[in-house]
């Protein structure tokens, strides 16, 4: 399936998203699939990725995504606001694609920053997709399905 292609569009079902200790039901979270490429050391990283209006930047490392950054240089250091602390990062840039449910990428997202927690406990256990990405998006939320529109 490709955008601009023959199809018009791409959709992901939402992940669902659990249950709380005290038995409340979590709402499903929509996500999307990326793959990021790395020309330096020939290898690519391929999975899913929460969306996060909320985030203003492009993506939010996880533990994985950490270890597949490992011995690029960043290309800065910031600071992300967090309800209560700061959180130092280091920023890297990589390739990214918007992938299809085979994690085939269909759709050159071009270079994107990622930004890097210093500290372990800053690391989300996700990728997180922010406004710098979706803004250059054609997005619809359902509540089941996320949809990328012809862009």
């Amino acid at each position: 399936m490709e955008i601009g292609g023959s199809s018009s569009s791409m959709s992901y079902r939402y992940k669902e998203d659990g249950i709380l200790p005290d038995g409340s039901r979590l709402a499903d979270i929509p996500i999307m699939n990326l793959t990021l490429v790395r020309r330096d050391v020939k290898k690519a990283l391929a999975g899913e990725a929460i969306v996060d209006t909320g985030f203003d930047e492009s993506l939010y490392a996880s533990i994985q995504l950490v270890e597949f950054l490992e011995g690029l240089r960043p290309i800065k250091t910031a600071t992300l606001q967090a309800p209560g602390h700061e959180i130092p990062c280091e920023v890297f840039k990589v390739e990214c694609y918007l992938a299809d449910d085979d994690l085939t990428p269909i759709l050159d997202l071009q270079e994107v920053e990622v930004y890097t927690p210093i500290n372990v406990e800053d690391l989300s256990e996700d990728v997180i997709i922010g406004r710098v990405i979706l803004n250059r998006l054609k997005l619809q939320l359902t509540g089941k399905f996320l949809q990328v529109l012809r862009v």
